[in-house]
C-alpha cells in the first residue's frame, strides 16, 4: 500500500512570532524554564522554539494525543522539558555522564518545602566551618559575612624580576552598580599600587604619583609591561617564571540587605590564606586539548589548581554532609548538583564585572577564562547574594520544582545505559534516561513519532573539556568516551572532518531506523563555516532520509557575554526530514523575516538542503564554493573586542 504523501509540519510554524518568545526567553532563561538552573551546560536551545515544533509536528498527526518523542543530543535538557509539559512520552540521551546526571536530577526534583528544610540542615552542620572561611565585620564594625574574594595575580618581570600586581585595567571596579551614577570606585596604577578614587575622571596614584585613567587597559593583547624597565611579555611568558601568586585585594561584604566593597583586612586576608586550609580531595591532571591548553599555559596543572584552597575544602565539606541532611534520594540528588554546581565558579578562573559588580563563572564564553583578577565566592552564599552559590542554586531548584508542579509534569523515570539490549516501550517507560554514544539507541524499530534535537555545531563547543572539573568534583568518568560529534576546531579542510561526519552519519542512520514510517527528524543548526554544513548534508545523504522542509528562527540573545562582538550566529536553520521512501508534498521554503546578511546566507543554505538528496558530482566543492563567496561569511563582524572577554575569541559560532 502507497504511504499517503506527507505536509511539512513547519507550514504551522510562525517563524516572527516564535522568534520574538524565543528572544525574551534568552534574556532570562531560567524565569522562563527553571529546571535548566539544576545542571550546567552549554548551548541551551529555548522552550519557545522547541515547544512550538512541538506543537506544529502534533497538528500533523491528528488523532494522537501523545507523540512518542527522541532527543539523541539532550544536552541541556529543553526538548524533554518541553514534550513532558505537554505530556508526551520522552526518550533523553547523550554521550556526557555530566548531562545524564544533571537531567535525573531535574526531572525528580523533591517538593520545594523538604528540599528547603534539607538546605537548611546542611547550613547548620557547616555553619562553624562557614563561619570559620567568610565571617567578617562591615567597615562600621557591625556583623557581616564574605560574598565574594577578588585576588589579583602578581609575578616577577622574567627580565628584571620587578614584581608587581597585574591587574588587567586601571578600573579594578566600582563600588556601586553603573545605572546608580555613583562614580567611585578602586583604581589601580600600571605600577599595581590600588586605591579608593573616583571612576570618572583621571588622577595620580596616591602611592606612587603615576597618572592613572580609570579608562586605561594594562594587558592589551594579554601582553604585560614591567613597570620598572619597560620589558613587554605576554601573560603566558610571566606565568612561566615560576613565582606566580594570588593577593586577596577586595572583598565583598554583606549584612542582611546592606553591601559593601572594600580593601581586604589582615583578618580577611589570614582567613583565605592557602596555609589556613588544608582540603584533601585529589582532582586529576588536566589533560592537554584546544580548550585547556590555555590553563596549561598559565601554570594551571591540575584542577584543583582552578580552586583556592578555602573554596575546595568547603565543597568538599558540603559534598561530605549533604547525605546527612539528606532525607530522601531525591533530596540528596538536589543538594549534591547544587554543591557540584557552585564548582562552576572556580576562584582562580572566575571573572569580576567591575561595572555591574558580580562575577562570571569559569566557562562564562564558551571557553575557559584566563584573567588576573579573579573572584572567589562564598559556596554556600551570603543569604542569596552572589552567583552560582549552593544557597541560590537550592532557591532556583525550588522555583523549578514549583514551575514541574504547575506545569502538570509527573515523570515516571527509567534510567539505563547504552550499548546493551534494546528494550520495549515498556521497559523504558514514560520518560526514559539514557547516558551513552546515541550510535545505539535502545528503542525498538520505528516507534518513535518525532526526533527532535539539537546537535553539537560541529567545533563549535567543546563540551567534553567544559565539563571536565564539575565531572572531577562528580567522580564521573573524565575518559574521552567515543562517539563524541565534534569536529576538528578550525579546520576547513573536509579530510579533517571524516570522524565528525561518520559519527553523524551513524547516528542518522540509527535515527531513521527507530522512526515510524511516517516520523519526522527536526533539528536546528547554525554555523558560519560552510564546511560544517557540507558534513552535515554528506551525513542526511548517507542515512536514507529525505529533505522536507526548512524554517529560519531567531535563537540567541546577541547581547550574551558569549556573544558580544563575536563572530557569532544569531540565527537558526530548523530541518525537516523524513524516511526516503515516504512520498512528500512540494518541500516547504520560508519567506524572508529578518532581511541580514545572515538570514540571506541560511535561505541559501536550506535551498541546497532541499537539494541535498539529489546528486550531483562534486557538490560538496560547489557548496563549499558558494557558501563561502557570501557576504555573511567574508565580513567582518566588529573590530572592538570585549575588554573583559575570555582568553579567545568566541568561535565562529556559539551553538
Amino acid at each position: 500500500m502507497t504511504s499517503k504523501p506527507l505536509h511539512s509540519a513547519l507550514r504551522h510554524f510562525d517563524a516572527a512570532t516564535v522568534s520574538a518568545a524565543a528572544m525574551a526567553e534568552t534574556r532570562s532563561r531560567e524565569h522562563h524554564l527553571p529546571p535548566i538552573s539544576v545542571y550546567r551546560w552549554w548551548a541551551r536551545r529555548t522552550e519557545a522554539v522547541n515547544g512550538a515544533l512541538l506543537d506544529a509536528v502534533a497538528k500533523e498527526c491528528p488523532g494522537a494525543d501523545r507523540l512518542m518523542v527522541a532527543d539523541p543530543f539532550v544536552g541541556g535538557g529543553v526538548i524533554p522539558l518541553s514534550a513532558l509539559k505537554r505530556k508526551h512520552r520522552v526518550y533523553a540521551q547523550d554521550l556526557s555522564p555530566w548531562v545524564t546526571q544533571g537531567l535525573q536530577a531535574m526531572l525528580s526534583l523533591p517538593d520545594p518545602q523538604p528540599l528547603g528544610e534539607a538546605f537548611e540542615r546542611l547550613r547548620k552542620s557547616v555553619a562553624r566551618l562557614s563561619a570559620r572561611a567568610y565571617g567578617t565585620v562591615m567597615e562600621d564594625g557591625s556583623p557581616a559575612e564574605i560574598a565574594q574574594s577578588l585576588r589579583v595575580a602578581v609575578a616577577s618581570c622574567t627580565h628584571c624580576h620587578h614584581r608587581h600586581r597585574l591587574f588587567p585595567h586601571a578600573l579594578v571596579t566600582q563600588l556601586k552598580r553603573r545605572e546608580t551614577g555613583d562614580l567611585s570606585a578602586i583604581l589601580a596604577c600600571s605600577h599595581g599600587h590600588y586605591f579608593i578614587g573616583d571612576g570618572g575622571r583621571s588622577m595620580d596614584c596616591p602611592t606612587c604619583g603615576t597618572p592613572v585613567d580609570p579608562a586605561a587597559r594594562y594587558q592589551l593583547k594579554r601582553i604585560v609591561t614591567c613597570p620598572a624597565c619597560g620589558h613587554q611579555e605576554s601573560l603566558e611568558a610571566r606565568a612561566s617564571g615560576g613565582d606566580w601568586a594570588w593577593e586577596l585585594v577586595v572583598v565583598e561584604r554583606v549584612a542582611g540587605a546592606r553591601r559593601e566593597l572594600g580593601f581586604a583586612t589582615a583578618q580577611e586576608i589570614e582567613q583565605a590564606a592557602p596555609g589556613s586550609w588544608k582540603p584533601r580531595r585529589k582532582l586529576g591532571r588536566i589533560p592537554m586539548s584546544g580548550e585547556t591548553r590555555v590553563l596549561l599555559r598559565h601554570g594551571f596543572r591540575t584542577w584543583s589548581d582552578l580552586y583556592p584552597a578555602r573554596q575546595r575544602q568547603v565543597l568538599e565539606q558540603l559534598l561530605r554532609w549533604a547525605p546527612k541532611a539528606a532525607s530522601s534520594p531525591e533530596e540528596m540528588s538536589a543538594l549534591t548538583m547544587a554543591i557540584l554546581g557552585s564548582a562552576e565558579m572556580a576562584g582562580h578562573l572566575s571573572r569580576w564585572d567591575r561595572f555591574y559588580l558580580k562575577s562570571y563563572e569559569s566557562m562564562a564564553s564558551h571557553r575557559f577564562n584566563l584573567t588576573t583578577l579573579t573572584v572567589e565566592p562564598n559556596v554556600l552564599g551570603a543569604g542569596l547574594h552572589g552567583r552560582g552559590t549552593v544557597a541560590r542554586r537550592v532557591h532556583l531548584f525550588q522555583r523549578a520544582a514549583r514551575w514541574l508542579s504547575d506545569a502538570g509534569v509527573k515523570v515516571d523515570l527509567s534510567v539505563h545505559e547504552a550499548g546493551g539490549r534494546r528494550l520495549s516501550l515498556a521497559e523504558l517507560g514514560e520518560v526514559a534516561v539514557v547516558s551513552g554514544s546515541s550510535e545505539e539507541l535502545l528503542l525498538p524499530d520505528g516507534c518513535v513519532d518525532l526526533v527532535l534535537t539539537d546537535p553539537p555545531y560541529h567545533d563549535d563547543v567543546q563540551y567534553h573539556e567544559l565539563s571536565l572539573p564539575l565531572r572531577a568534583w562528580a567522580k564521573l568518568t573524565r575518559v574521552r568516551i567515543g562517539g563524541e560529534a565534534v569536529a576538528i576546531p578550525r579546520s576547513t579542510a573536509l579530510v579533517n572532518h571524516r570522524g565528525y561526519r561518520g559519527v553523524l552519519e551513524r547516528i542518522f542512520k540509527e535515527l531513521h531506523r527507530v522512526l515510524k514510517p511516517q516520523g519526522r527528524l527536526v533539528f536546528s543548526y547554525a554555523n558560519r563555516e560552510p564546511v560544517a554544513w557540507v558534513n552535515l548534508f554528506g551525513a542526511l545523504r548517507a542515512s536514507g532520509l529525505r529533505p522536507l522542509g526548512f524554517s529560519i528562527v531567531h535563537s540567541e540573545n546577541e547581547g550574551d557575554h558569549a556573544k558580544r562582538n563575536g563572530r557569532a550566529c544569531n540565527l537558526d536553520l530548523i530541518l525537516e526530514l523524513v524516511r526516503k521512501e515516504i512520498p512528500v508534498t512540494e518541500q516547504w521554503r520560508p519567506a524572508a523575516v529578518f532581511n541580514t546578511d545572515e538570514e540571506q546566507y541560511l535561505l541559501a543554505v536550506g535551498d541546497a538542503f532541499l537539494r541535498s538528496g539529489d546528486i550531483v558530482e562534486n557538490w560538496q566543492e560547489l557548496l563549499l564554493k558558494q557558501l563561502s563567496a557570501h557576504a555573511f561569511v567574508k565580513d567582518p563582524v566588529g573590530s572592538d573586542a570585549d575588554p573583559d572577554a575570555a582568553v579567545a575569541t568566541p568561535r565562529a559560532a556559539v551553538g
